[in-house]
Order: C-alpha cells, then sequence, then structure tokens
C-alpha cells in the first residue's frame, strides 16, 4: 500500500489538535475544579474521581482501538474522539448531579482514547511506517504545552464567566480542534482473513511484549503521580508553587533537544538514557532537605524526563516490532499503564499521607531503579541480534 505524503502542515496541525485534546480533557479539572466545588458542594475527589473513571474506560477501550483504525481510519479516528471530548464538555456544563457528571467523563474517556497520543500515534504508524518517528516529536512539542495554555487560560475565562460558560468555550475549542484533523490523512488498513496464518510467536518477541508493558507501566505510574502531587512537593521545602513552571520548560525543551537529535538517537537508547536518568534525578529531590536549589533542578529534571516519556512510549515499539503491528501490539501492551495512570493519583496521595513528600520520593526512587533495571535488559536483548523480531508477525 503506497503511504500518503507527509505535508509540513501536519506536525503542526496535529499538535494544535493535541495542545486542545488534552488541555480540555486531562487539564480541564486542574483550573474547573475549585469553582466547581464551590458552586455544587461536590468535593475535590469527587470531582477528581470522573478523570480517574474516564482513564478506566481508556483502558477497557484500548483493544480496540486498533480495529477501529483499521475499519474506518485514522483521521476519522481521531476525529470522533475529539467530537466526543467537546460533546462532553456540553454535558458537563449542563450536568446537575454527580451520577452526569461520571456519565459525560465516561464519554470524555472513549473520546480520549481515540483522540489523544496513544491512538493518533497508531494512526501515524499505519500511514507512515517508520517515517512517523520523527513527526511524532514534532507533535508531542506543541501537545506538551497543554498545562502551559489551558491552566492559565481556565483561569481567565473564570474571571470573566462560571464554569459553566467555560465548559462551553472548551467545547468550541473541540469543535476547532476536530477540523485540525483534516491534515491527517484517511487511509483504512486492509481486513485480515481470520482464515490467514500467522507466523509462530518468537521468544524474543514475547519478552520484549512484557518487558515494554512493565517498563511503561511503572514509568507511566511515577510520572502521574510525581506530575499530580508536585505543588505539594514544591510547598513542602518552601518553594513558591510559581517554580512548577521548570517542569514545563523541561518537559519542552527535552522535547526539542529529541527532535534536533536526529535519527542517530534511537528509541531504544532514548529510553536507555531516560530510564538511568530517573533515580538519579530522585537522589536530585531526595536531597532538597539540605540544598533548596536542588528542589528546583528536580522539577525542572523530572520535567524533561517526563517530557521524553511520551516520546519513548510512542517510538520504542516501532524498534522492538513490525510497524504494520503498532496499533494491535499499543493497544494491548498499553492496558496496564492505562490502569497504572488511573491509580497512581490515589495511591500518591496516600503515600504522601502516611509518609509525607519525602517518604513518596524515596518509594519513587526504589520504582525508578526498577524502570532503569527493565531498560537495561530491552537494550541487552536487542544487542544481542540485529536482525527483525523473530515471530514478529504474531505476538498478539
Amino acid at each position: 500500500m503506497t503511504s500518503p505524503v507527509l505535508t509540513r502542515a501536519i506536525p503542526f496541525t496535529l499538535g494544535c489538535n493535541q495542545l486542545i485534546n488534552w488541555g480540555i480533557s486531562f487539564y480541564m479539572p486542574g483550573t474547573l475544579a475549585r469553582a466547581l466545588a464551590a458552586d455544587t458542594g461536590w468535593s475535590s475527589p469527587e470531582i477528581y474521581s470522573g478523570l480517574t473513571l474516564a482513564m478506566l474506560v481508556m483502558a477497557a477501550l484500548s483493544p480496540l482501538v486498533a480495529h477501529l483504525l483499521a475499519l474506518i481510519g485514522g483521521q476519522r479516528t481521531v476525529m470522533i474522539g475529539t467530537l466526543l471530548i467537546a460533546t462532553s464538555c456540553v454535558a458537563m456544563a449542563y450536568c446537575q448531579s454527580l451520577v452526569g457528571w461520571y456519565l459525560a467523563w465516561a464519554v470524555t474517556g472513549i473520546g480520549m482514547r481515540l483522540s489523544l497520543y496513544d491512538a493518533l500515534f497508531a494512526a501515524l504508524v499505519n500511514l507512515y511506517g517508520q517515517q512517523a518517528r520523527r513527526t511524532i516529536s514534532r507533535v508531542t512539542l506543541a501537545g506538551g504545552l497543554a498545562s502551559v495554555v489551558f491552566w492559565p487560560l481556565g483561569e481567565a475565562l473564570l474571571t470573566l464567566m462560571s464554569w459553566r460558560e467555560a465548559l462551553l468555550v472548551y467545547a468550541l475549542f473541540g469543535l476547532l480542534s476536530a477540523a485540525l484533523t483534516r491534515s491527517l490523512p484517511n487511509q483504512t488498513l486492509p481486513a485480515v482473513s481470520k482464515h490467514q496464518p500467522t507466523a509462530p510467536v518468537g521468544v524474543k518477541t514475547r519478552r520484549n511484549g512484557w518487558l515494554y508493558a512493565a517498563f511503561i507501566a511503572l514509568i507511566t505510574f511515577v510520572s502521574n503521580g510525581t506530575s499530580t502531587h508536585l505543588p505539594e512537593f514544591i510547598a513542602s521545602v518552601g518553594l513558591p508553587v510559581a517554580i512548577g513552571m521548570l517542569w514545563g520548560i523541561g518537559q519542552t525543551g527535552a522535547r526539542f533537544l529529541e527532535v534536533v537529535a536526529g535519527n542517530g538517537l534511537t528509541p531504544l537508547r532514548l529510553a536507555l538514557v531516560t530510564a538511568l536518568a530517573m533515580p538519579v534525578c530522585f537522589l536530585l529531590g531526595l536531597s532538597s532537605s539540605f540544598y533548596l536549589w536542588s528542589a528546583a533542578g528536580f522539577v525542572l529534571g523530572y520535567g524533561a524526563i517526563n517530557g521524553l516519556v511520551t516520546i519513548v512510549k510512542a517510538t520504542l515499539p516501532l524498534q522492538l516490532f513490525a510497524p504494520e503491528e503498532y496499533a494491535k501490539r499499543t493497544g494491548v501492551l498499553l492496558i496496564p499503564a492505562q490502569l497504572m495512570a488511573a491509580a497512581s493519583p490515589l495511591a500518591y496521595a496516600w503515600l504522601n499521607r502516611i509518609s509525607g513528600t519525602i517518604g513518596a520520593m524515596w518509594v519513587s526512587w526504589g520504582l525508578t531503579l526498577v524502570i532503569a533495571g527493565l531498560a537495561v535488559m530491552l537494550w541487552m536483548g536487542q544487542r544481542e541480534t540485529k536482525k527483525p523480531p523473530e515471530g514478529s508477525e504474531g505476538f498478539i
């Protein structure tokens, strides 16, 4: 099948699509929750449980996304997901009960799984194969600015209107985001016959699959938990919350450097460097009790690591598995990571309560040692042979 032309406009328009989609879904409660609680009387855990529900819905739908991409194409899948997020914003604006709030978030979860990074990147790989890697990196540059743009935007909207009206404005942004997906070519994949023989599953392929799933799941748990409770850490060491801006600077800066590095920095090398940097970065955070500057260094450094994790998650399967199996493999292998994403905010809230922010950071440091070990195992496994993964057609 001939790949469509990869135009220069695609990374920009899809990057803006991701910036908006993340801003009106995942980052939306960060600015509107306080006003929503004051108006409705709902508690913060009740409000944020909607986002947790959305993540659980994402995990449940994950195996089906590859089939949808093959059936209707990437552009239509991402556009439908974006429109579902916009629709859920309207539903939230008019809901009067927690039941309605949770139903709207369930719809948001469907939209997020169809339109955020994982589905979009699978669509790009379906279209362009290995060539999609640089486009994926460029899309994350804009997408990583979602919190930087939408947190201040949400605060500004609340000075002019109610939270319900702000959600209607978010829905309009969703319509704009859906229009941006028209730059993505829509190409379905050929159907696979049920009677078509598949190659036997290779030991190396199976091993890579489980290592990748565990590696990304643990990274997601630590990254989501750390970022969710970052303001608590900053306050605990006596720094102004505004220092949290270093997180966004580190995240975008690291992604920019990855783009500049080009093809010399393979996904596996990037995964290894990122994983080995994580325990060092948390040691920097643990030393903040003695050196105040190290707390700022931790925020900047882990922001950079968090920015690279998104690229690692998206591009590493291109080196471990066959590109034509990307959507199918990631649809299954990312389920543990999506469950960890749902669990991590509550888990870290519990850790912070029983052991304090520094105690939670010690737990994170221990997990980063496991993450580094998994990265080394992936690296060593790939270095054993440079031939394509054995039995790459039949892992899942």
